[in-house]
C-alpha cells in the first residue's frame, strides 16, 4: 500500500489507535485508575482488533485485576523491587544528563506540536505508557484529518508517526517488550502484553516505513531513578492523559 493510501485510510488509523491505547494502559502502573481505563481499551480493542497480535491482549484484559498485575509490576519495574526494567526511553539511552535532558526535550518537543502538555501529568514524558498513548492520539487525529482536513493533514499526521517510531518509540519497544516478557512466569499478564508490544510496534514500523536503529534493550545503569515507584507509590490516580480534551483538529 503506497504511503497515501495509508494516510488516507481512515478504517486504519482507527484500529491502530485503539490498539496503542490497549497497550498504553496495559504497561502502566496498575493502579485503580489506570485499570478502569485498560477495561474500556480492552472493550474497544476486542471490536476491532480480531485476528491480530492484541487480540488475545485485549480478551485477556478485560477482566485482570489489580491484585493479578500490581506485586508482578511491582517486582519488574520499580526502584523499590528492581531497576532491571525501568519504562523510561532514556534509560536505555547514553549515560550522559546531557544528552538525557536533550532527548527528554526532543520527545516532549513532539507532544508540544500537537498540542499535548506533557509535564500536567503524573508520567514522564518518556514513559512507555505515554509515548504509545501519544502515537494512539495521532493515529485519532489522522482520521480526523482524512475526514475533515484533507489529504495534506492526513499526510502530515502520517509522517509524524513514522518520525516517532524511527526516532522514538520504535528504537526501544521490542527490547522493553522482551524485558516484560521474560521477567514474569509463563502464561502471565505481562508476558502476553511484552509479547505483544513487541510485536506491534515491529509490524507498525514495516507498515508505516520506519526504520528504528533499534537499542539493545539493556537499560543504561546509571540512569536509575532517584525516587521509587514501588507499592508506596499507587500512580498518579488517573488516566494518563486527558486526550478527550485536546482538540485533534
Amino acid at each position: 500500500m503506497t504511503e497515501k493510501r495509508l494516510a488516507m485510510d481512515s478504517d486504519l488509523a482507527w484500529k491502530r489507535s485503539a490498539g496503542y491505547s490497549l497497550l498504553a494502559y496495559a504497561l502502566a502502573y496498575p493502579d485503580d485508575a489506570i485499570l478502569e481505563s485498560l477495561h474500556v481499551a480492552a472493550r474497544e480493542a476486542a471490536l476491532v482488533l480480531a485476528g491480530t497480535p492484541l487480540s488475545g491482549l485485549a480478551r485477556a484484559a478485560a477482566t485482570v485485576t489489580r491484585a493479578d498485575l500490581e506485586p508482578a509490576y511491582v517486582r519488574l519495574c520499580t526502584l523499590s523491587s528492581s531497576p532491571d526494567c525501568p519504562t523510561y526511553e532514556t534509560a536505555y539511552f547514553s549515560p550522559d544528563p546531557q544528552q538525557q535532558t536533550l532527548r527528554m526535550a526532543d520527545i516532549a518537543g513532539f507532544y508540544r506540536a500537537f498540542g499535548v502538555d506533557a509535564t500536567d501529568t503524573g508520567f514522564r514524558p518518556d514513559d512507555m505508557p505515554v509515548e504509545l498513548e501519544f502515537m494512539a492520539f495521532l493515529c485519532r487525529k489522522q482520521a480526523h484529518a482524512v475526514h475533515h482536513l484533507g489529504a495534506p493533514r492526513a499526510g502530515q499526521t502520517f509522517r509524524a508517526q513514522r518520525t516517532f517510531l524511527a526516532d522514538h518509540l520504535g528504537r526501544w519497544a521490542g527490547g522493553l517488550g522482551r524485558r516484560f516478557a521474560t521477567g514474569v512466569p509463563a502464561g502471565h499478564f505481562y508476558q502476553m502484553a511484552g509479547l505483544a508490544l513487541a510485536e506491534w510496534v515491529a509490524d507498525d514500523c514495516r507498515l508505516l516505513g520506519a526504520r528504528p536503529e533499534e537499542v539493545s534493550g539493556l537499560p543504561v545503569e546509571s540512569l536509575a531513578p532517584e525516587t521509587s515507584h514501588g507499592p508506596e507509590f499507587e500512580g498518579p490516580g488517573s488516566a494518563i492523559f486527558s486526550f478527550d480534551e485536546i482538540p485533534v483538529a
